[in-house]
């Protein structure tokens, strides 16, 4: 197939999860072909006009103008969307279903309120992971702590690093942009100082944090926070490309519950949830007081991810349901 590829516009990431969706079809054999979004509708007419797709497909769409919206709606060709920031943007995403053949959603409750809006191809398809990327490695002492938490700061996030402050003496490393503010606030307040990169990080350098923790702490966005676009209050029932991130490092991971946790990974084997606080609390330290339960569980993690979870995986998903109503 060829494949016309809208990507998100955005940076960071989504430079990284293109990079991976784009080879992933090649590796498939197809021919796959990105568009920014920013070059404007005469630049797709031209490119649509001289590649002649079978297929396009728009990562995100939260960038998209509303007349390559009315482009891709009007063309002959089937048209995909992934929907990557589920349901925290659904405000903006409900509108966008309507422009295409096929939606592919990270979340299982924004699916059901698709198909609910009378979508007759709504599918789920989470992010999957590079194992090329992530992987097990060596790292030196910097990358090295008890607990890693990467992400920016969203409010549950703080609570359960404050919590963990206040309660343990464990190294707490945290990675992400917007920490700088709270590490102040806990060395004046707690008299405890935490390992802080205040930065964005590239996977590549995520991989060392992984590597080098004995937990990483998964906890999901809420899905009541205040940057969110969810009015009616959506709440995520699946789990977020950290996981498999994470996983794929045969990194040990303790992750807040989710409903679709169980249909990724085998809880007790693979994975360790926590239901609050103090369940949290108890597995930490359990978890770092056995490294061998802790490294058996990473392993088993990684072979699930090579597995199930990799982007080569999702674009054949992706390509198997698209085919199908074509």
């Amino acid at each position: 197939m060829k494949i016309l590829f809208i990507t998100s516009g955005f940076r960071a990431v989504y430079y990284f999860f293109e990079q991976s969706v784009v080879k992933a079809f090649q590796n498939a054999g197809h021919c796959c072909e990105p568009f920014t979004v920013n070059k404007g509708l005469n630049a797709l007419q031209l490119m649509k006009q001289s590649m002649q797709p079978d297929l396009i497909l728009a990562m995100a769409g939260l960038k998209i103008s509303k007349p390559i919206l009315e482009f891709i709606k009007q063309t002959k060709v089937k048209s995909a969307i992934w929907m990557t920031e589920d349901p925290y943007y659904i405000d903006w995403t409900i509108p966008l279903i309507t422009y295409f053949d096929c939606i592919f959603t990270i979340d299982q409750a924004a699916l059901e309120q698709y198909k609910k809006l009378g979508h007759p191809h709504v599918y789920h398809l989470p992010l999957g992971t590079d194992p090329e990327m992530f992987h097990s490695t060596p790292v030196s002492e910097e990358f090295t702590s008890d607990i890693c938490l990467v992400g920016v700061p969203y409010s549950n996030r703080i609570e359960l690093i404050e919590f963990l402050l206040q309660r343990t003496d464990y190294e707490i490393q945290v990675v992400g942009r917007g920490w700088g503010k709270h590490n102040n606030e806990w060395i004046k307040n707690l008299n405890r100082d935490i390992h802080l990169v205040n930065a964005w990080v590239n996977p590549e350098t995520v991989v060392n944090y992984y590597n080098g923790s004995k937990i990483v702490l998964n906890i999901h966005r809420p899905s009541d926070e205040k940057y969110n676009k969810n009015r009616t209050g959506i709440i995520a029932k699946s789990i977020n490309n950290r996981t498999f991130d994470a996983a794929g490092c045969e990194a040990f991971q303790l992750i807040d519950s989710k409903e679709e946790l169980l249909n990724h990974f085998e809880e007790g084997k693979e994975i360790i949830s926590f239901q609050d606080k103090n369940d949290l609390l108890e597995k930490v330290h359990y978890y770092i007081a056995h490294d061998e339960a802790r490294k058996q569980i990473a392993v088993q993690a990684r072979k699930r991810v090579l597995t199930s979870h990799t982007f080569q995986q999702r674009i054949d998903h992706l390509l198997m349901k698209v085919q199908a109503i074509i």
